[in-house]
């Protein structure tokens, strides 16, 4: 379970390498069993992870783990007399030649469930049964049932998932790790005691004991003092003896004798050896009583006082710890210990040694490593907004424009006069404006009408507009389509009287709507009919209708914003969460974020940001944190992460010794391989990497290459290469426009590739080129051609071998799936259909620039390392 925490890769390794420990020569005892089982663990880590796995196993962090699975098994349950058994959706057997007769009829019973803790063999198919395999690792019949499972799952037959099972678990408990306490009652019966022998008189008086290499009494280094003087052992114990029992008088202290004790029991601390003082610590603070007596004649320095005191006064000023209170920090994590236990900070640790061992590999030590790991690159909890300044909205009031606002005062200097807390200003600037996308025909739009509605009426000083999502095909009858019913009866309103009369019209359709229930053709007709009787309301609704503004328009813009599932509410640009969308959240959520909002407000006019003549809008939307397009799957806290710290001297055009590298060596033989596409020839700092998967050969993944490279040209800061996933069999044909930018980042400038690779990304291109047309039509200015034609030409098919096998087994992509890799950070797989665009390496970048990019390059700059390495 430890490795696995690490990768999965490692806890199937680790299954291959500890097979049969369970039966093979470990004289039978709990400890060579142990040891042996750290052997065959020890490959896979390094020797601080070592320390940290025993560490975790005296902790026993992962008993309630396993526990778990055994439970999860015990729920099956097993089927009568099998150590290890098969679960194929619901049914169960310990015999292998069953097996397949329960795989044939898999299909017919739904899947098991997974949990987010199983142990899932990779595998190249995962539409395939689910074969869940309960077992002990090391157990004899473990390692055979286990060799067959891996090759049906290789042969994409089955999805193998392991379960830890113990058939006849040990009936003792587990023995904890800590102390125990005893609370023994005084008893007030008299008992005779032979008091001749006195015994115990060590016990209670120090932790260290007499083969302790220090073993300090009163000031006398007994350890020491048996080393200089090996014959006097005996007498030793009896100096040792004496000086004991007469410290252990507690005798009490005058209060002078008080006044320093701390300061004195630091010095007696400092002054020990430093590679026992620790031990003197311990010591001392777990015997002080009966050591106290001895610490008071300790002379302490002045040196020393003078620093404690400082120390106080800074951690008072700076992290708030009063005199006498304990703080612990690890690598300058503060560690809050009344809401950590021993198990959350092996995970602290676990982490930091992750980072630093990291950090280690790629070169970085002593004073830098300390620098970078004090780099602040958390992803910032910036929220992003997306411009609202679309024609595709309808707004449906103004305050700046309309009548019905016209008592209000204008001018921004409002918003610093002082009013009671919690007072809404009333403004006439659109301060806070409010989008409402929405499908018409959805049951949920009804309420967010209704809190529209309410906000309007009672004047909250809020702009509202709609989007309507509706069907965007050419020819659609209004007739037969709620949705575009909806639209285009409120397009007919706007253009025979007003926004706002629009929107009493919207109100009066869903109030015919009963809770949810979606809206009808009927409802809208029957509100025309009602407050229009002299219209044709076919040629309002119909397919002819002129009443069609912003349909297309509307769909565009949402699908062009990215942001998530219908519906949607923006507050100046920024969405509502999911859970805010409810009408009574919705109604308080808004009133709070314009209260949060004028506070920004206020500071922008206070400091002249934003003066009187400006357009509010204009001001809002130039803000840093509003992008063209959010992107829910970039935006997420959720990431993954490839691990590049690895490093080795292969590269991926040797497929065969590529193939048999684990991922981290793939990682670092793919990154060794790397050439890439920059906007100028020079030596600059590039603070943000993109790889780009997918397979060339089809438009989605040129499409997505060249929307890349046309984000490079806007942006000084990114390079790019290429991972090609060929959606089929490669063979020389089919793989043209791969070998093509291949040997152009092999052979020529970095300026030239890119010209070239642009062209080869283009559709025109592939179609020309799929019909014959020689490649040397493409060459761009300034290339070398005989120099790419010859690699061109001669290029064995091995790296595009080593990348299809790298984005099958360490990106886990399916074969032609598309992903962007964006300084190690994994995004993906994207869909076959999913938009990723311009504007979407745009917020990309811009959140790596934030978070770490920048920061990081400025320490490399720092480092003046060569900028390839």
């Amino acid at each position: 379970e430890f490795l696995a925490e690490d990768s999965q890769e490692k806890f199937w390794n680790f299954v291959e390498a500890s097979q049969n420990i369970g039966s093979s020569d470990h004289h039978g005892t709990d400890y060579s069993y142990y040891h042996a089982i750290l052997e065959a663990a020890f490959q896979f880590l390094s020797p601080l992870q070592q320390n940290l796995l025993k560490f975790c196993l005296s902790l026993r962090s992962y008993s309630a783990t396993i526990q778990a699975f055994q439970q999860i098994a015990a729920n099956e349950p097993p089927p009568e007399g099998c150590d290890s058994f098969f679960s194929v959706h619901g049914k169960k057997t310990c015999d292998f030649h069953t097996l397949e007769t329960l795989l044939l009829t898999a299909s017919e019973r739904p899947k098991p469930l997974l949990f987010k803790g199983d142990h899932r063999y990779p595998s190249s198919n995962p539409e395939s049964p689910v074969v869940i395999f309960y077992s002990e690792i090391g157990y004899e019949n473990f390692s055979n049932f286990h060799h067959q499972l891996i090759s049906k799952s290789n042969l994409g037959k089955i999805n193998y998932v392991f379960r830890h099972y113990l058939s006849n678990p040990r009936r003792e408990p587990v023995h904890l790790s800590g102390y125990g306490v005893e609370l023994a009652i005084k008893s007030t019966e008299y008992k005779a005691k032979d008091d001749t022998q006195v015994k115990g008189t060590e016990v209670n008086t120090t932790v260290i004991g007499e083969n302790d290499p220090i073993d300090e009494v009163q000031g006398f280094l007994f350890g020491k003092l048996r080393d200089l003087h090996p014959d006097l052992k005996e007498q030793l114990k009896e100096l040792r003896k004496h000086l004991v029992e007469s410290t252990n008088e507690m005798a009490p202290l005058k209060v002078w004798q008080l006044q320093d004790l701390s300061f004195q029991a630091a010095a007696r601390i400092l002054s020990a050896p430093v590679e026992l003082a620790l031990v003197v610590m311990k010591d001392l603070s777990q015997n002080f009583p009966t050591k106290a007596r001895a610490i008071t004649k300790t002379a302490v320095s002045s040196e020393l006082r003078t620093e404690v005191e400082e120390n106080q006064k800074y951690f008072k000023g700076t992290l708030g710890i009063q005199p006498g209170d304990s703080a612990l920090f690890i690598n300058g994590l503060h560690i809050d210990l009344d809401t950590q236990d021993i198990f959350s900070l092996f995970d602290v640790l676990r982490n930091e040694a992750r980072v630093m061992e990291g950090l280690h590999r790629l070169g970085i030590e002593g004073i830098a490593l300390h620098n970078i790991l004090k780099l602040n690159i958390q992803p910032s909890e910036a929220d992003y907004a997306v411009d609202i300044r679309s024609s595709a909205i309808s707004w449906v009031n103004n305050l700046e424009a309309d009548s019905r606002y016209n008592s209000w005062p204008s001018s921004l200097q409002e918003l610093l006069r002082p009013t009671f807390p919690g007072v809404i200003r009333q403004i006439r600037k659109n301060l806070h404006n409010m989008v409402i996308i929405v499908d018409p025909a959805h049951e949920a739009t009804a309420e967010l009408i209704n809190t529209a509605e309410m906000f309007l009426s009672n004047h909250i000083p809020l702009r509202i507009g709609f989007v309507f999502v509706v069907n965007d095909s050419e020819d659609v009858d209004g007739m037969q389509d709620a949705g575009v019913a909806v639209l285009r009866a409120y397009n007919y309103v706007v253009q025979e009287v007003d926004d706002y009369h629009a929107f009493q019209t919207l109100t009066h359709i869903y109030n015919k709507v009963r809770t949810g229930e979606k809206v009808k053709v009927e409802h809208v007709i029957s509100v025309l009919e009602k407050k229009y009787p002299y219209v044709e309301v076919n040629s309002i609704l119909g397919i002819d209708s002129a009443y069609d503004q912003n349909r297309k328009e509307g769909r565009g813009y949402y699908e062009q914003t990215g942001v998530g599932p219908l519906p949607v509410v923006l507050f100046n640009g920024m969405p509502f969460e999911k859970e805010q969308l409810d009408p009574d959240e919705l109604e308080t959520i808004t009133m709070h974020k314009i209260l949060e909002t004028t506070t920004f407000f206020q500071r922008a006019v206070y400091l002249g940001e934003l003066s009187h003549d400006q357009d509010v809008v204009e001001y809002i939307m130039n803000q840093p944190n509003v992008v063209p397009r959010i992107n829910s799957r970039i935006l997420t806290a959720e990431r993954e992460y490839l691990d590049l710290t690895a490093s080795n001297n292969f590269f991926v055009d040797d497929y065969a010794r590529f193939s048999v590298l684990d991922s981290q060596g793939k990682t670092a033989a793919l990154a060794n391989s790397m050439n890439y596409l920059t906007k100028k020839d020079d030596s600059f700092i590039r603070p943000v990497t993109f790889w780009i998967v997918g397979d060339f050969g089809t438009p989605s993944g040129r499409q997505l290459l060249y929307d890349a490279i046309k984000h490079q040209k806007s942006s000084n800061n990114v390079r790019i290469s290429m991972i090609n996933n060929p959606s089929e069999e490669i063979n020389y044909e089919n793989t043209q426009i791969a070998r093509a930018i291949w040997a152009a980042l092999q052979t020529q400038t970095s300026n030239s590739a890119k010209n070239f690779i642009t062209k080869m990304a283009k559709e025109e291109t592939a179609e020309a080129l799929a019909i014959g047309a020689d490649i040397g039509e493409f060459s761009v200015g300034g290339m070398d051609f005989s120099l790419f034609k010859e690699v061109f030409e001669s290029s064995k098919m091995d790296f595009i071998l080593s990348h299809a096998v790298y984005c099958r087994d360490v990106l886990k992509l399916k074969k032609g799936q598309r992903a962007v890799i964006s300084n190690g950070r994994i995004i993906g797989p994207l869909e076959d259909s999913e938009l990723f665009n311009q504007d979407d390496f745009h917020l990309l970048e811009n959140i790596i620039l934030k978070t770490s990019g920048q920061k990081i390059k400025s320490h490399i700059q720092q480092l003046r390392v060569e900028e390839d390495v």
